[in-house]
């Protein structure tokens, strides 16, 4: 069965990079003869640089920018050589047949996540450090860059990252204004393009199609996630009229440009950059589609499994789960949607269209939005392990001959451990009627997985080696509860100390603890029955009760001789499994 994993990032939560490596996880842990493929999405934002330059090998190189307060951080910024990319890549871009490409990550400098909910004020944030990757990246010789927007905290129109190419806002007094953020906007009385720096073409990967003003603009649309207060929208707007003819004297195009389909996504940097740059606005989906061979592995998967934090109606406007939803229904694939949160309206509708599709989310409603944020991957995990166990019931993927042979050796395994306590017939026994309704309760008692099985392996092994007949079982049931190990398989081991086995195990764990003893300098007595010595002929039941002083020693070696045969047990069942799985 093959599970192609595809989910975007779960916004204050986890990354997309993490949700698909749970998503291996917990298949390791719950599903059999399942193969995995993850492939993290990205809508321009956290991860952009990392994702994409994962696939083509690029050389991630590190500089120093100024954040959205204009802070320094390191941050990076991948080369890759154009002539590696498919031509359906390069086409798509328009890009040159050879040279190199820059992949740069808006987010890096300017991303939401990075600050504490009390600083997020777009008032304050500026895209200065967006200028800053670009004069870097040109500084790499590049025949292109780019650019990823999504996850900014910024509103500023992409007004900080034209200062940061040389662009220069004034007051009154032809002073530059010190700070470019909009809450400054107010002291502008002109703009200076004298020194503004030239770059390569810029491809700016977008899935919003937002205007820059209006009602579906950037401010209306995105300010408040970002920190606006909904009483500060209206004058906000405003501002950003008021720059705007500003800009107009001195770039004519830009009402024109600020109509265009995609210029509000990330608080207008497209708009801001389309005035002093070649910018071509792309498909954030489409360019990871291609970039990553989604269409591919949508047609060469058995179940898709995709997701975000948040799925509303932003996601219908081409983000990632959405696209991948539609992909597999278009492929007539079965599919789920895992998210935090969805929103109910959104749903119905996407139950409607996708009707292929089941649609989970995992946030507890009890509980406040801090604390779903802090446990997102574990109530992520445990809704995947729900999924994985209804697909793997409903869809039977497995080869005839291999699933013959598969339930011939389960056969034979439950034939070998007929004798041993079974989840139903546990109660069964008079020793473990105390037990039974613990042991049945308890589901990773009987559970063959490889961790209960490891566990059994070398816990059992170890009990098995000590000198404490009579009181094994007990021992066993109590730290299969402690460690959580198969209950039959750390029972069954306790069979390797039976009567015939029992004399060479507890003499091998004398001797090998008056070995221990000794090396630690310790001068314990040697018990005389045990000595080659002995004259059997003075023998006593004085002597007898002497064996006694021999289980310091037993205890001792025993621990020594378990402890290593556990440890290769587990180490041999490691090796046999992967070579089972192949």
């Amino acid at each position: 069965m093959r599970i192609l994993a595809a989910f975007d990032k779960f916004k204050d939560s986890f990354s997309a990079q993490t949700a698909c490596s749970l998503a291996q996880e917990v298949a390791e842990e719950r599903i059999s003869n399942c193969e995995i493929v993850a492939c993290p999405l990205t809508d321009g934002g956290e991860g952009f640089v990392e994702v994409l330059s994962q696939k083509y090998n690029a050389k991630l190189t590190s500089f120093e920018a100024r954040d959205s307060l204009g802070i320094l951080r390191k941050v990076k910024i991948g080369i890759v050589s154009i002539t590696d990319l498919t031509s359906d890549l390069r086409s798509f871009l328009t890009l040159p047949p050879k040279g190199k490409l820059a992949i740069v990550e808006m987010a890096s400098v300017c991303g939401l996540s990075d600050l504490d909910p009390v600083q997020r004020d777009p008032w304050k944030t500026t895209t200065l450090g967006v200028g800053d990757l670009l004069l870097l990246a040109k500084s790499q010789e590049v025949e292109g860059i780019l650019l990823g927007i999504g996850g900014s905290s910024t509103n500023d129109a992409g007004m900080g990252a034209l200062c940061g190419l040389g662009l220069k806002l004034k007051d009154k007094l032809g002073e530059s204004v010190p700070y470019p953020s909009p809450s400054n906007w107010s002291e502008v009385k002109c703009v200076d393009i004298s020194s503004l720096e030239t770059l390569p073409p810029v491809y700016i990967a977008c899935d919003v199609d937002n205007q820059l003003l209006g009602p579906e603009g950037a401010t209306y649309q995105f300010g408040p996630q970002k920190g606006l207060l909904c009483e500060d929208l209206p004058l906000m707007e405003q501002t950003m009229k008021d720059m705007l003819a500003h800009l107009e004297k001195s770039f004519p195009q830009a009402p024109l440009i600020a109509r265009q389909s995609g210029s509000g996504a990330a608080g207008g940097i497209g708009f801001g950059l389309s005035l002093a740059c070649r910018v071509k606005l792309v498909s954030g989906f489409e360019l990871v589609s291609r970039w990553l061979g989604l269409k591919e592995e949508v047609n060469q998967a058995d179940f898709i499994l995709t997701g975000e934090g948040r799925f509303d109606q932003t996601s219908l406007r081409g983000k990632g789960p959405y696209e991948i939803l539609s992909m597999a229904s278009r492929a007539n694939k079965n599919a789920a949607l895992v998210c935090g949160s969805i929103d109910s309206q959104i749903r119905q509708k996407s139950i409607a269209e996708i009707p292929g599709c089941r649609f989970s989310s995992f946030a507890k409603e009890e509980w406040d939005l801090e604390k779903n944020l802090r446990h997102g991957p574990e109530l992520f995990s445990e809704t995947l392990g729900k999924i994985y166990q209804e697909i793997y019931q409903e869809n039977d993927f497995e080869c005839p001959t291999i699933k013959e042979a598969r339930f011939k050796r389960i056969r034979r395994l439950k034939k070998f451990l007929r004798p041993l306590p079974r989840r139903s017939n546990v109660h069964r026994y008079p020793v473990l009627k105390w037990f039974s309704d613990t042991a049945y309760q308890k589901s990773y008692l009987w559970s063959f997985r490889g961790g209960p099985v490891q566990m059994a392996l070398f816990w059992g092994l170890w009990i098995s080696m000590l000198p404490i007949v009579g009181i094994q079982m007990l021992v066993v049931f109590l730290i299969s509860l402690l460690v959580r190990a198969n209950l039959p398989l750390i029972v069954a081991l306790q069979w390797i100390s039976n009567p015939l086995t029992m004399g060479p195990i507890y003499f091998a764990d004398y001797k090998i603890g008056m070995i221990l003893l000794k090396l630690l300098g310790l001068n314990y007595p040697q018990n005389k029955l045990l000595s080659p010595q002995y004259d059997w002929s003075e023998f006593s039941y004085k002597e007898l009760l002497r064996l006694i002083d021999t289980f310091p020693p037993m205890l001792l070696g025993g621990s020594v001789l378990g402890v290593f045969f556990g440890v290769f047990a587990v180490f041999l069942y490691k090796i046999l499994s992967k070579f089972y799985k192949k």
